[in-house]
C-alpha cells in the first residue's frame, strides 16, 4: 500500500531514527524519482547520482520535514535540486522558443491513437523533450509524464500554479513544434 497515510507513518518513524522506515520510503519513491531525474538530466549516471544524493539529503534532513507537502513531493524537490546541481551546459543547443512557435505547427493527421502507441513516436517525444529548456522540460516531465497534479508540480518547483501552467503550456507548444518534422515525414 503506497498511500500518503502510510508514508506519514513511515516518516514519523524515520524522524525518530528508524532507518528501516526511511529505507522503505526510499524504496517506494526511488523508481519514480529516477524517472523524473533521468528526463531532466538526460543521462542515466547523472540521474542515479542525483537520486543517491537526494536520498542522502532526505535522510539527513528528515527531522526538518514538516509535512506541509507529501513526502514524495518533498523528495522530488530535493532530487530536482540535486539534478540541477549536477547538470553541465548541454552539448546541443536547446530549442529556441519564440512567440511564433504555434505558427509552425502543422496538422498531425487523424490517427492519434496509433501514433501515440508507437515506440518510434515515444522515442521522438523523448528526443524532443530533451531539446526543451530545462524549466519547461522539468514542468512537462512532472505534469505530463509523471502525472503530478498542477498543485503538486508547482510545489515541487517552488513556483505558483499559474507559473507552472505557463511553463507546461510553453513546453507543450515547443514539443509540438519540435515534433512537426516527425509528422511531416509521414511518421512511418
Amino acid at each position: 500500500m503506497r498511500t500518503a497515510a502510510a508514508d506519514e507513518r513511515l516518516v514519523a518513524r524515520a524522524q525518530h531514527g528508524d532507518r528501516a522506515a526511511f529505507d522503505e520510503l526510499a524504496e517506494r519513491h526511488s523508481t519514480r524519482l529516477r524517472r523524473v531525474l533521468f528526463r531532466i538530466t538526460r543521462d542515466c549516471d547523472a540521474a542515479f547520482d542525483a537520486v543517491q544524493e537526494a536520498l542522502l539529503r532526505a535522510w539527513r534532513n528528515i527531522g526538518r520535514f514538516e509535512g506541509r507537502a507529501q513526502f514524495s513531493t518533498w523528495l522530488t524537490r530535493i532530487g530536482i535540486n540535486e539534478a540541477y546541481r549536477g547538470l553541465r551546459r548541454p552539448v546541443e543547443e536547446p530549442l529556441e522558443l519564440t512567440d511564433q512557435v504555434g505558427e509552425r505547427i502543422a496538422a498531425w493527421g487523424s490517427q492519434p491513437d496509433e501514433i501515440f502507441e508507437s515506440r518510434e513516436f515515444l522515442a521522438a517525444v523523448d528526443r524532443a523533450l530533451g531539446q526543451l529548456p530545462l524549466d519547461y522540460r522539468t514542468a512537462v516531465t512532472l505534469r505530463d509524464v509523471e502525472g503530478f497534479s498542477t498543485a503538486e508540480a508547482a510545489q515541487v518547483l517552488g513556483i505558483g500554479e499559474r507559473a507552472l501552467k505557463s511553463r507546461v503550456h510553453r513546453g507543450r507548444m515547443a514539443l509540438r513544434a519540435e515534433l512537426d518534422d516527425y509528422f511531416a515525414s509521414g511518421y512511418a
